[in-house]
């Protein structure tokens, strides 16, 4: 609906805004068609499913191979995903799950810390934050969830980072721009490998007034059955001393993200 009480925009007629709303929903649910437990569908298929004629599902199906959506597999003459598609699927699914495994632990987390707590998983250079509890302090660089911040200077990048395999994290490295953001900021690859190794041994990550003076993180990673590190749940609070940091808080932050890998069904 548009403000004025559920009016045409100007310029365009009511007719003209149903047909547009029409094929927004078929667009939607050709993509639908796929997350049924088929992953090539044809033309022909994919209008019966979703109930429009074969002419209409051809313009949608062709309109979302030229913005990348669908690409049509030569092989079997059919349409599929592309893999930025079945990224984005799995990432929405990841994310539930994370939800549902990471609740318990992080209201039980809250009760220990004034800190502020978050889920996040890694998007490119940055980690996007995708759970969050409030403490007393609310930390304003992370206001709610959706939030990103740069993966190298943050305790939850730096987890997701170490925990990556060697050449992928040599990639991500390299991808990375190694901002400056406070003085204490890692700047160049070769200190932010170092980091790195020291984060995996040791088996959480620290950030010591890195990204955002005056206040520190420390987070721990999650992982899925198999234990690929698919998240990391973290703490982060002002401090008086940023040398001291959170350490103080690491056993209690590893037995939470232990906690929900459990949930999610990882086993040591």
């Amino acid at each position: 609906m548009d403000e004025h009480e559920g009016r045409p925009a100007p310029g365009r007629t009511r007719g003209e805004r149903s047909e547009r709303l029409t094929s927004a929903a078929a667009t939607a649910r050709i993509l639908q068609a796929f997350g049924h437990h088929a992953t090539q569908l044809g033309v022909s298929e994919l209008g019966r499913r979703v109930g429009v004629s074969k002419s209409t599902a051809h313009r949608i199906i062709w309109t979302l191979v030229d913005e990348g959506l669908l690409e049509k597999v030569e092989e079997t003459g059919l349409f599929r995903l592309t893999s930025t598609m079945r990224s984005l699927g799995q990432r929405a699914e990841t994310a539930q799950q994370l939800h549902e495994a990471a609740t318990i632990p992080l209201d039980e987390l809250r009760t220990l810390t004034r800190g502020t707590l978050h889920v996040a998983i890694l998007d490119g250079a940055d980690v996007l934050y995708i759970e969050r509890r409030e403490g007393p302090g609310t930390i304003p660089v992370f206001r709610e969830v959706g939030s990103r911040n740069a993966a190298h200077c943050t305790s939850s990048g730096k987890v997701l980072l170490a925990h990556l395999p060697h050449d992928q994290q040599d990639r991500a490295v390299d991808r990375l721009r190694l901002g400056r953001k406070t003085p204490r900021t890692i700047t160049t690859r070769e200190e932010l490998l170092r980091e790195l190794a020291v984060v995996r041994r040791q088996g959480f990550a620290e950030n010591r007034g890195e990204s955002e003076p005056g206040m520190c993180s420390i987070a721990a990673p999650v992982r899925a059955p198999l234990g690929a590190v698919v998240a990391s749940l973290s703490v982060a609070m002002y401090v008086d001393d940023v040398e001291v940091g959170l350490r103080h808080l690491a056993p209690p932050v590893i037995q939470a993200a232990n906690r929900v890998s459990a949930a999610l069904g990882w086993r040591p």
